[in-house]
């Protein structure tokens, strides 16, 4: 099931994301459509992430989404695997407290 980006309601606002990026100090000046464009990136990346987690619910029988959910769509999908190194030590340091 293919996610439907045309119907994104959330917008990620540029002068913010323009902000991020000058934070860090190898970034110089930053293009006028730059920030619109990584926004735009943002809404797609979070869709399909959204709809990953969404099908990993359904596969479960559950109507809610939870941050285990996620979890299954980064591991379960092979686009989200550079965010498994990420999201295992976010439990291992879960687990520790």
């Amino acid at each position: 099931m293919a996610p439907q980006f045309d119907d994104i309601k959330t917008h990620f606002p540029a002068a913010r994301i323009k902000k991020l990026m000058q934070s860090d100090e190898d970034i110089g000046k930053v293009a006028q459509a730059t920030p619109v464009v990584v926004g735009r990136a943002l809404e797609f990346f979070l869709a399909s992430l959204v709809e990953a987690s969404v099908e990993e619910a359904r596969e479960a029988g559950i109507k809610r989404i939870t941050a285990q959910h996620v979890k299954q769509a980064i591991e379960n999908t092979d686009k989200f695997d550079f965010l498994v190194e990420t999201v295992s030590k976010k439990n291992d340091a879960e687990e520790e407290v």
